[in-house]
């Protein structure tokens, strides 16, 4: 009788062997993958404009650059010479002074209600507008 339960635990034991090797392999074909697709993907977690490692990370910024690189040369020079001709035209600039005067506003009416909200903001914004003197218009 003893020997009979030291076969079946032994039998027992010998299957539970074989179902974690074959665990253990199939674990391994869904790990890997899953770890490469992790590692292609990690750098971009992270990521800040390259050429302005001083600046926040912005999610628009990144992906107008990414369209960007998806041009070939060929088609970026091509843009930036249709963009220059377009610059040109009194129509755009009139528009363009027009944002630029727009957004002028916009921080006329903002810092107001910025300091009405939060006095204490003050120094805050005098520092924001210490840091940019090369703006002209602010």
């Amino acid at each position: 009788m003893t020997s009979d339960l030291f076969a079946t635990a032994s039998q027992l034991w010998s299957d539970a062997g074989l179902q974690y090797q074959q665990m253990k392999a199939k674990l391994i074909y869904l790990l890997v993958p899953a770890l490469a697709c992790f590692s292609q993907l990690a750098p971009n977690l992270a990521a800040q404009a390259p050429d302005r490692p001083d600046r926040p990370f912005r999610q628009f910024q990144n992906e107008r650059r990414a369209r960007w690189a998806s041009l070939t040369e060929d088609e970026r020079a091509k843009l930036r010479a249709a963009h220059q001709k377009a610059m040109m035209d009194p129509t755009v600039q009139a528009a363009r002074e027009k944002l630029r005067q727009a957004r002028r506003e916009f921080r006329e009416i903002l810092r107001p209600a910025l300091l009405k909200a939060d006095p204490s903001l003050q120094p805050i914004l005098d520092k924001l507008r210490n840091e940019r003197p090369d703006r002209q218009d602010r």
